[in-house]
């Protein structure tokens, strides 16, 4: 095949010397922003491959500015008389920066934030015939599923912000946007270079397909594939890329930057995590024995390790029911409890963190412990949606919230929060240039404060060598893009393997100092020295400096982890029934079943077999009964403790917003002479089933079944449907009606195989029931949904529980049903049992200590506490609805203040809007700069039948219980 350097040199022209000029910028419409000398030269250079180029590839450094640089290109564009249309898409994250710099920097350009829902797009649809519009701004997700849509339009611009999403060039989107018609393709990427040559190629082939044609990626990668021994190709390539790549970092364009200083914080574990280790490493004892065939049941492994090192209440049934906030969510976990000095020590000094981890569920368990402490927090992550992930940025960026919750993947890119100066990594990626990116989200232009990145690593655990490896290739990934060894990719791509260890090994690290002892291993650290730059460092700290600290297991790990598996294996060996008991550990879910090599022995003669199964049958029937008894011991401490700590938690006073946690029985609620409304999930078989809730369902009335099947038969069990119907028939109560609502919240198949319980339809079961509890003024009765089912989220659903019934003032009761000491079914009563209500805010009792929470917060998802039996009965408070009629909207509010203030507008019949309409009456504001009163204004100019005024306004109604006139607390305007 002929040089790529020639083919380049001969059909791409030298780039044209093009003057351009901050003042011919502002000409030509920019405003508000001050280019630096490195920016206005990436503009001068993304002009010249206007000129001859289908597009190119600007890659500066995370942070440096790629979005203003584009934005200048598009306003000098405008100046050459191109008035668009052009497109820009980005992750959902950084859309609402995306329009705020637009019309920040560019107010002249028209931008069109194509975004929502079906019929929310179909209504932009119809607005861009008669409205015309310069730029249209919208995701990657809605970019595919309205691609025919957008490619009927014939863009002068395509802008791909993270472009990195493009590197795969049969995937969907690269596919897809390369079937539009674009005059010029811009791709803005920090990281262009992860890890092949083949995700360089489809890079370049899709801003310049006529120079690299798709098909032609397979020669690329050959011609290119003995750089190593052929420093001429090497030359080849720097020469192929240069005019299509533009690459800045920071030490050399931005040496005015503040300091990124990168810390790793040791932290040993627990006792109870220690368990969990030792159980996971020695549940899959095959997996070991063979490194290819169970390369998937290792990976499996490593991931569990992964999440105990976290937090032990990551596996399901670890963490006590009902869910209580205490100190144990802290003393738990080694890194929860190092977490805890590190915030203590932040929040001391005035420093604002951005908090990190690969799993939400580890945000989830960081969120408890955030509300427990007290401390103000924003969150963001995939569940979170548009509206609120803009919200959560802006009152991180302008208000005084301490921590930024973030999940690696949903806040790792594009967006600007140089209000941190912190950045602490609960966990590390695999993908050591996702951590890479999501530190750059402070350290970045616009910081004027030293950026600390604190990275917390399990001591003698699988996250130091997980660490190592993501270090090892970032190193040789910096040396291919700076040095243009292109030779490398290959092993930063595998950097993981590159000192030859097996996955098995990898396994095994640390085995030895961490599981010599049972005992927890967590000690107190003085973060003063450490994070102070003291003299004297302690040995769980060190600054990373760009080596390949890389670790491999010792040979007293092997020995150690060895004599794991032979203890396992002979503990199994000693139960000889029928095969090797497979011994589980509770809590801990691994892929692959647990079989064990026997080693031969010697034959037995007959009398010695007999002797031998009369042995095993005696020792069978002791460990049988000494099991039961045990069991049963266990259940009777359990249930005393629960019912003691339940009782000692009545309270008179009650937050009416709060979920009500009961001991009882749900078919029989406790609702007063109120009517109630019972929840069940169904899935969308139309067969009713059999035990549990379906039978005392049953043994209430007969309209569930005959209600359901009839459903099924007219194909009327979609997901999210709700089927609502009394069910007086055979059980009544004296005063209130009773109504069942069934959901359709899980799948079963031809199979019979169910699904889990699908969050979005429940969520969409719960607004319908709310609607129907608030005009009859119903209270609602949920069992523990999802409980013992493995791997439910149950924080999710009791979150939104928490979002539709009971913070909208629907008195909510989620039963937990009593259990029997001895273990054995009984039939529903025929009589309600007792069981009286409590709130999710007791007083301070023994058992569930008193949360930190200011302001009247919420707490989260755990429960705060259970009802107890014997606490007296108790009806519903019926509340007063003096705020009926006020539509209100706020705005610029922190997120923990407009909960607070929300919960109780929904509790006394106000009612919350999310957009503003003619409907709203009131706007509750915070205005702490010039353009909030500018936007107020503009508002009320438009509708003018709301008022703008300040939080003491709801803060004045609630207090004196009565709608007060809002004249004194309006927002004053300058």
């Amino acid at each position: 095949m002929a040089s790529f350097a020639l083919t380049i040199k001969n059909r791409v022209p030298a780039k044209q010397k093009t003057a351009v000029s901050q003042s011919d910028l502002q000409t030509w419409g920019l405003h508000g922003i001050k280019l630096r000398s490195y920016q206005l030269d990436g503009v001068q250079w993304l002009s010249q491959c206007l000129q001859n180029q289908e597009g190119c590839i600007l890659g500066d450094e995370m942070g440096l500015g790629k979005t203003c640089q584009t934005i200048s290109l598009l306003v000098y564009m405008q100046g050459a008389g191109v008035k668009g249309p052009f497109l820009v898409l980005s992750p959902l994250s950084v859309l609402e920066n995306w329009r705020k710099e637009l019309e920040s920097f560019a107010p002249s350009i028209t931008v069109l934030c194509y975004k929502g829902d079906k019929e929310k797009r179909e209504e932009l649809k119809m607005d861009t015939e008669h409205t015309p519009f310069t730029v249209l701004l919208t995701t990657y997700e809605i970019c595919l599923k309205d691609f025919s849509f957008l490619k009927s339009w014939k863009w002068k611009v395509l802008v791909v912000d993270e472009a990195h999403r493009l590197k795969n060039q049969d995937s969907l989107l690269h596919k897809t946007l390369s079937e539009f018609s674009v005059g010029f393709r811009v791709l803005l990427t920090g990281t262009p270079i992860q890890n092949n040559l083949r995700e360089v190629y489809s890079l370049v082939s899709f801003i310049q397909p006529s120079l690299f044609p798709p098909d032609q990626a397979k020669d690329f990668v050959q011609h290119f594939a003995d750089l190593q021994n052929r420093p001429a190709l090497v030359a080849e390539l720097q020469s192929v890329l240069e005019p299509f790549l533009l690459r800045r970092v920071k030490a050399e364009v931005a040496a005015d930057l503040p300091r990124k200083t990168e810390l790793l914080l040791y932290h040993g574990m627990s006792a109870l995590q220690k368990k969990y280790y030792k159980a996971i490493l020695t549940k899959d004892l095959d997996a070991f024995g063979n490194e290819q065939g169970s390369k998937t049941r290792l990976m499996n492994i490593l991931v569990q390790l992964r999440k105990c090192v976290d937090h032990p209440y990551l596996f399901d049934g670890v963490e006590p029911e009902p869910f209580m906030m205490g100190e144990h969510l802290v003393k738990a976990s080694g890194k929860l409890c190092l977490l805890d000095s590190l915030l203590a020590f932040l929040h001391k000094g005035g420093h604002r963190v951005l908090l990190f981890s690969q799993m939400t569920r580890m945000l989830d368990i960081v969120q408890d412990y955030m509300e427990y402490r007290g401390y103000s927090y924003e969150r963001l992550d995939g569940s979170v949606r548009g509206e609120e992930r803009n919200l959560a940025i802006k009152n991180f960026s302008t208000r005084d919230v301490f921590v930024f919750l973030l999940s690696t993947k949903a806040g790792g890119v594009g967006l600007n929060l140089t209000a941190a100066d912190t950045v602490v990594f609960m966990d590390s990626d695999f993908n050591p240039q996702n951590d890479l990116q999501a530190a750059a989200r402070c350290h970045r232009i616009g910081q004027t404060r030293p950026v600390k990145v604190i990275r917390l690593l399990g001591r003698d655990s699988v996250e130091e060598m997980v660490y190592s490896r993501a270090a090892s290739k970032l190193d040789l990934t910096n040396t291919v893009i700076q040095e243009g060894r292109f030779s490398l990719l290959d092993q930063a791509q595998t950097a993981a393997s590159s000192t030859g260890l097996q996955l098995s090994e990898i396994l095994q690290f640390g085995v030895d100092k961490l599981l010599a002892s049972e005992e927890s291993s967590i000690r107190d650290v003085d973060l003063g020295n450490i994070l102070g730059h003291g003299k004297n460092r302690p040995d769980h700290m060190y600054y990373y400096e760009g080596r390949d600290y890389s670790k491999e297991p010792s040979a007293e790990d092997q020995k150690s982890f060895q004599r794991l598996q032979e203890e396992q294996r002979a503990e199994l060996t000693e139960d000889t029934g029928e095969g090797p008991s497979l011994r589980y550990k509770a809590g801990v879910c691994l892929a692959g079943p647990l079989g064990v090599s026997r080693q031969k022995r010697k034959p037995l003669t007959a009398a010695q077999l007999e002797l031998r199964h009369q042995k095993n049958q005696e020792s069978a029937a002791k460990r049988a009964k000494l099991h039961q008894d045990r069991s049963r011991k266990l259940e009777e401490q359990k249930q005393k403790k629960k019912e003691a700590c339940l009782a000692s938690e009545g309270s008179s006073e009650s937050d009416p917003t709060a979920i009500h946690y009961v001991l009882g029985d749900v078919t029989h609620p406790q609702a007063g002479q109120a009517d109630a409304i019972i929840v069940h999930c169904v899935d969308d078989s139309g067969r009713w089933g059999r035990g549990g809730l379906f039978t005392a369902l049953e043994m209430r009335s007969d309209e569930p079944s005959k209600q359901y099947q009839q459903a099924g038969s007219m194909k009327d069990l979609d997901l999210g449907n709700v089927l609502l119907f009394p069910i007086d028939d055979k059980l009544s109560r004296s005063e209130g009606q009773d109504q069942l609502a069934l959901i359709v919240a899980q799948l079963r198949d031809p199979s019979n195989h169910l699904s889990g319980i699908h969050l979005s339809a429940l969520e969409g079961g719960l607004k319908k029931i709310y609607s129907v509890a608030r005009r009859s003024k119903a209270s609602v009765h949920l069992p523990r949904i999802g409980h013992s089912t493995p791997g439910f989220n149950w924080y999710g659903t009791e979150r939104l529980i928490r979002k539709y019934l009971s913070s909208r003032g629907v008195p909510t009761f989620i039963y937990y049903h009593k259990r029997t000491t001895n273990m054995t079914s009984t039939a529903p009563p025929a009589v309600p049992p007792a069981a009286q209500p409590s709130t999710s805010t007791p007083p301070p009792s023994p058992c569930v200590p008193t949360p930190a929470s200011p302001g009247g917060s919420a707490g989260p998802a755990r429960g705060w506490d259970i009802q107890a039996p014997g606490c007296g009965t108790r009806s519903p408070a019926v509340l007063p609805s003096f705020m009926k009629g006020a539509f209100v909207l706020f705005y610029n509010l922190p997120a923990t203040e407009k909960k607070r203030l929300a919960r109780y507008l929904i509790t006394y019949d106000g009612d919350e809007e999310d957009i503003m309409s003619p409907t709203v009456t009131h706007i509750v504001a915070e205005v702490t700069h010039a353009f909030h009163s500018q936007e107020l204004q503009d508002l009320l100019r438009r509708y003018p039948q709301a008022v703008v005024t300040q939080t003491a306004w709801l803060d004045a109604c609630y207090s004196r219980q009565m709608r007060v006139d809002p004249t004194p607390f309006l927002v004053p305007f300058r």
